[in-house]
C-alpha cells in the first residue's frame, strides 16, 4: 500500500489535516509540515487512531501545547496526534480525610493556567510555582515542570495512561511514576489525565503567593516573544543555565532570526523570522562556548523533534 493511500485511508476515517504547518502549533512558532495531523476530543478517538497508524505501520509523535518543543524546518514524517482538544471541565473532589487536602482531577489537554486559575479561585495551595507556566497539563508533567524550589510532580497522587503499543488504558499512582528533573519516563505511555493533591488553604495567602510569582516571570522572563521557555536545564542550584551563558557573555547573541535573550539568557527567542536551523546553530554555539569557558556541558530541557 502507498503512502498516499494509507494517508487517503486515514483521512477518511478521522478528520485529519494533511501537509499541516506545524509551526502555528508551538510556541517558538517555527517548524516544517506534518504528513497528516490529528486533534482527538476524546480518549476512545485517540486509541483509535492509534490502533489504525500502528496498522499502517505509520509512524506516530505526540503533541501537547507546544511550548516546550521545536520542530524541524523538514517536519514530520507520519501522524501528528496533538493533544490540546483532549478536555473536559476539571472537577475538584472534597475532602474526605479531614486533613484539609483537596483533589483536582482533569484531562492531559487542559491548559496548566485553567487549573492554576481553578486552585486559586477555591483557596487550593500546591500549584503557586506553576504561575506564568504555559501549555497543558499533560506536557507540564510530561517536563515535570517546576522552578528550584518546587515541580508537578509533587502535587501528583495518580495518571491516567494509554500504553501506544498496547492499546490498554491503565491508571498509576505516583509511587509507580518514574519522576526526574524535568522528566517524567512514560515508556510508551501517553497521559491522559492526572489527579492532583492541594492544600485548602486562605485564599488571600494563596493570591499573594500566585500574584508574587507571576509578577516575577513576567519581569524576569520574555514572556511576549515567541519561544519556548527555558532552553537548558540548569547544570546545579550553583550554576543556573542562564547564568552561564550571560558569563560567557552570550547574552543578546543572534543567528538570523533567533537571538538569546537580553531579559534571561536562557531563553532563544524567535524574532520573528526565525527557522529551526538558526535555533539549533545558537543552541550549539551556547554549548560550545560554555563547555570551553567552564567545562560544564548543558542539556537543551526543550524536545527537538521531526526529520
Amino acid at each position: 500500500m502507498t503512502a498516499d493511500k494509507i494517508h487517503t485511508d486515514l483521512q477518511k476515517a478521522f478528520e485529519l489535516l494533511s501537509r499541516e504547518p506545524l509551526d502555528r502549533y508551538t510556541s517558538f512558532r517555527v517548524g516544517g509540515l506534518a504528513d497528516l495531523l490529528a486533534q482527538p476530543r476524546d480518549r476512545q478517538t485517540l486509541k483509535a487512531l492509534l490502533r489504525a497508524a500502528g496498522e499502517k505501520d505509520l509512524p506516530i509523535t505526540i503533541i501537547g501545547g507546544g511550548t516546550n518543543t521545536l520542530i524541524s524546518d523538514k517536519g514530520i514524517r507520519g501522524l501528528v496526534i496533538v493533544l490540546k482538544k483532549l478536555k473536559s471541565s476539571p472537577s475538584i473532589i472534597e475532602d474526605i480525610t479531614g486533613e484539609n487536602t483537596i483533589q483536582i482531577k482533569a484531562d492531559a489537554g487542559e491548559r496548566l493556567s485553567t487549573i492554576c486559575r481553578l486552585a486559586l479561585d477555591n483557596g487550593l495551595s500546591g500549584l503557586e510555582f506553576a504561575a506564568g507556566i504555559p501549555g497543558t497539563l499533560g506536557g507540564a508533567i510530561y517536563m515535570n515542570a517546576g522552578t528550584p524550589s518546587r515541580d508537578i510532580s509533587q502535587a501528583i497522587i495518580s495518571l491516567d495512561l494509554i500504553n501506544s503499543s498496547t492499546l490498554k488504558f491503565q491508571t498509576i499512582e505516583k509511587k509507580d511514576l518514574e519522576f526526574s528533573y524535568r522528566q517524567l519516563k512514560t515508556h510508551n505511555m501517553i497521559i491522559l489525565g492526572a489527579v492532583l493533591s492541594l492544600k485548602k488553604t486562605d485564599p488571600e495567602i494563596v493570591k499573594k503567593n500566585f500574584e508574587k510569582n507571576l509578577k516575577i516571570k513576567n519581569t524576569s522572563q520574555p514572556v511576549s516573544q515567541a519561544s519556548a521557555g527555558c532552553f537548558f536545564k540548569n547544570p546545579s542550584p550553583e550554576n543556573p543555565a542562564g547564568k552561564l551563558i550571560e558569563r560567557a557573555g552570550l547574552k543578546g547573541k543572534q543567528i538570523n532570526g533567533a537571538r538569546i535573550s537580553d531579559l534571561h539568557a536562557n531563553f532563544i527567542v524567535n524574532e520573528g523570522n526565525a527557522r529551526c536551523e538558526d535555533i539549533l546553530a545558537l543552541k550549539n554555539m551556547v554549548q560550545e562556548t560554555v563547555f570551553e569557558k567552564y567545562k560544564i556541558k548543558l542539556e537543551t530541557e526543550v524536545k527537538v523533534i521531526g526529520e
